[in-house]
């Protein structure tokens, strides 16, 4: 596996945004984001936010707790190394602010 096997990922799939819409909703499946410390009900009981690693902020959670990110599924599957990426951002945000220098 690549070592930053989310890159990769990013630049060899030129997805529509239905099958974006598709692999979002994928992923929102396998989340640990609800049982997440930090998860928040105004977040969605229904789990319409998740995916955080993907899709970036919450529009709602402003509190960071314990982070549950690196034991996420997701996250290893994807080789993620960011963390609360409700609070701070998708993996690809983060690593533009660590690239940039902006924290």
């Amino acid at each position: 596996m690549p070592s930053d096997y989310f890159e990769l990922l990013l630049t060899t799939l030129n997805l529509t945004p239905e099958e974006r819409e598709m692999v979002i909703e994928r992923r929102k499946t396998r989340c640990i984001c609800d049982i997440c410390p930090t998860y928040r009900l105004c977040a969605g009981e229904e789990g319409e936010e998740r995916a955080f690693c993907t899709v970036g902020l919450s529009a709602c959670i402003d509190t960071e707790d314990e982070c549950l990110c690196s034991t996420c599924p997701l996250s290893r599957e994807m080789g993620l190394r960011y963390s609360f990426y409700c609070t701070r951002g998708s993996e690809n945000q983060q690593h533009i602010r660590d690239i940039i220098g902006i924290r």
